[in-house]
């Protein structure tokens, strides 16, 4: 296994999406519906990275974002946003608040998986399966 990754979407399409996409490539996948589950699922494993949406119950993903780059347990855990938000002020907003990357739905699988794949490996966590052409 490549490690645990905590998806946070109120959208269960996009969480089962994800998580397939995900499990295909050998990581675990932690899915949450909120903000506030993905933050106590964050705070009870060692994930690799973080990915999440802007829009969602318990504070929302920005929110969420704000918390983990605050707190020197979890303020160099990999962060991606994947979000239906496509407006420059919300992008700027995440990036400001130290989101990783961000990507806007709907998204083609394979260009989730390059994305992810990068942000796990720069942060030094985890190394492409075997099976991966480099």
């Amino acid at each position: 296994m490549q490690g645990c990754i905590v998806v946070a979407d109120d959208d269960p399409a996009v969480l089962r999406a994800v998580k397939k996409r995900l499990g295909m490539a050998q990581y675990t996948v932690a899915a949450a519906e909120d903000s506030g589950k993905a933050l106590a699922m964050i705070q009870s494993r060692d994930p690799v990275a973080v990915i999440l949406d802007v829009q969602m119950p318990g504070g929302g993903g920005l929110s969420l974002l704000s918390k983990l780059k605050a707190d020197p347990k979890t303020r160099n855990l990999p962060v991606m946003m994947l979000t239906g938000e496509r407006n420059a002020e919300t992008v700027l907003k995440a990036m400001d608040a130290g989101a990783d990357d961000y990507m806007v739905k709907p998204f083609l699988p394979d260009a989730l998986m390059e994305r992810v794949s990068r942000l796990v490996q720069k942060a030094g966590k985890a190394q492409p399966p075997a099976t991966w052409e480099l």
